[in-house]
């Protein structure tokens, strides 16, 4: 999702987008989309922070609405942290359906645009509250690209357009928050480990790890692996690192040996 001369020309599927007009800003439809906001329902509300035009801001708002830190780790190039790309992978990851976006009469063209292109990529019904009696400018530049529905109604977009409120308790099997910042994971002193084989350079099946130096892994209690995931999820930013982390906790291999490995090697009967 970089910037680039072609990002601008993709297009929009038919019905995926609906523009809700909000004409005297009543603080009832901002408080309906925000009270519809539950991730694990697949329904984000994204309340986008005031103050900047910055594309890289919204992305790092949609993460922060997902549950995700939205501070990327390693080094970037000024304005080239790859925050969309981790915005997008974990729309996609997660069964997110709905995104409801709040104060869209403030976007950019630019951070319009970066919304459909996310929509046409992920496939999610993409509603845009506009607190205007109109399109602005902006706004309606960008939708020139989406066949988009138009709504003023309240009461057609409570149900159709937010969803329903959430009023039901955590689930009881989400584990509790840690008493404590870290976790032991004995997995992971094997991500670098001198029992495995080197890795293929080529198309190869990679031999089994012969396990000289130490015993092979035991496999993680079941709460340790709820906490594992949960922090994984709620405390890693970016997708392509909690993969990682994830494989080789479930696994119990050192990253030399998953790097052998290919995406249909992962499978509850295949040999790892």
């Amino acid at each position: 999702m970089a910037d680039h001369p072609t990002a601008m020309l993709l297009t929009v599927p038919p019905s995926s987008v609906a523009v809700v007009l909000d004409p005297g800003d009543d603080a009832i439809h901002t408080h309906t989309a925000l009270a519809a906001h539950h991730p694990l329902s697949g329904r984000v509300t994204l309340h986008p922070g005031p103050g900047t035009t910055s594309e890289t801001g919204l992305a790092h708002d949609l993460l922060a609405a997902l549950g995700k830190p939205p501070l990327l780790p390693g080094r970037f190039p000024g304005g080239r942290q790859p925050a969309w790309q981790a915005a997008t992978a974990w729309m996609t990851a997660l069964p997110v359906t709905r995104l409801t976006v709040l104060r869209a009469h403030r976007l950019t063209a630019r951070r319009a645009m970066r919304l459909l292109q996310l929509q046409a990529l992920t496939g999610v019904h993409l509603t845009l509250v506009c607190h205007r009696p109109r399109l602005p400018a902006a706004l309606h530049q960008a939708l020139q690209t989406a066949d988009y529905s138009l709504t003023a109604d309240l009461e057609a977009a409570r149900p159709h357009y937010y969803g329903t409120p959430i009023t039901e308790p955590r689930p009881a099997d989400e584990p509790a928050g840690p008493a404590s910042r870290w976790l032991t994971l004995p997995a992971l002193d094997r991500l670098v480990s001198y029992d495995s084989p080197r890795p293929c350079a080529d198309l190869c099946t990679p031999p089994p790890i012969v396990w000289r130096h130490r015993p092979p892994p035991v496999p993680l209690p079941p709460r340790i692996t709820q906490q594992a995931a949960h922090r994984l999820h709620a405390a890693t930013a970016h997708p392509r690192l909690a993969a990682a982390v994830a494989s080789a906790l479930f696994t119990g291999a050192s990253l030399q040996q998953l790097v052998t490995a290919r995406p249909r090697d992962y499978d509850d009967t295949a040999a790892t």
